[in-house]
């Protein structure tokens, strides 16, 4: 056992040293896009750079790495979609992702965890690059339903966090505030009613965190379960769509 962490630990180091060289070339990229403009396969080749990053950051435990990387997706995944926002916004909030991903590698080179300041800089980073005032975390494995609640969830003005992992799921949720939480109960590793009742368990702001348990079981809504529950069925959208627009109505009025 000792021989296993020993070899962990060293692979980590070597992660480590390895990473700044790594953190250059999606600068690099970003700057030749820049220069250069819009150019889809160099955007593509950010993004698969960005998801590596993302991913073995939390193969090694360096979980708010992880967390910088997820919207720094999103930005991308936005760029590629609407590549007039190269100009606009896109490359300023690139380059400051950029500066937190060596922040959060120094942090984690001294051997300390990033703390309270990282992650508000992260926020106030999540923010910039969403115009978006909510926030959803939508947990479904099925991408046919999981399109559908995003469309709703997108007309209706919010940020959107999407799973089809519990676990990983809880893991954002217990990191970052979510207005609305819409999760299935089928979902891998942890199943919806678990990962609610997690939420609300921990010392998040649940009060005004809204959930949504999607199911095809008869679960009831209530105390201690989900603020709503809905049925699968061919009126999921329609209905899903309903307590959006209610939660959005009730967040316009004045407190």
């Amino acid at each position: 056992m000792k021989e296993v962490k020993a070899m962990l630990a060293a692979l980590r180091l070597n992660y480590l040293r390895d990473l700044p060289s790594h953190i250059d070339e999606l600068e690099e990229l970003v700057l030749e896009l820049e220069r250069e403009g819009f150019d889809l396969e160099r955007c593509r080749e950010l993004y698969r750079r960005v998801h590596s990053l993302k991913g073995s950051g939390g193969t090694y435990g360096m979980h708010t790495l992880s967390d910088v990387c997820h919207p720094f997706e999103d930005c991308l995944s936005n760029l590629i979609e609407q590549p007039n926002l190269l100009k606009s916004s896109f490359l300023p909030l690139a380059l400051q992702y950029i500066d937190l991903l060596r922040q959060v590698v120094t942090i984690y080179s001294d051997g300390a965890e990033p703390g309270a300041e990282t992650k508000q800089a992260l926020q106030a980073l999540r923010l910039s690059s969403s115009k978006a005032s909510l926030s959803a975390l939508l947990v479904e494995g099925s991408e046919v339903i999981a399109g559908l609640l995003k469309d709703v969830l997108k007309d209706q003005g919010f940020r959107i966090e999407i799973f089809d992992d519990g676990y990983l799921a809880l893991g954002r949720a217990l990191s970052e505030h979510f207005d609305l939480i819409a999760t299935s109960q089928e979902t891998k590793r942890l199943n919806g009613q678990a990962l609610i009742s997690a939420v609300q368990k921990s010392s998040l702001r649940t009060s005004v965190t809204k959930t949504i348990l999607m199911t095809s079981m008869q679960t009831k809504a209530g105390a201690g379960g989900p603020d709503f529950v809905l049925h699968k069925d061919a009126q999921l959208k329609e209905k899903f769509r309903a307590i959006v627009q209610e939660l959005v109505h009730a967040h316009q009025l004045p407190s």
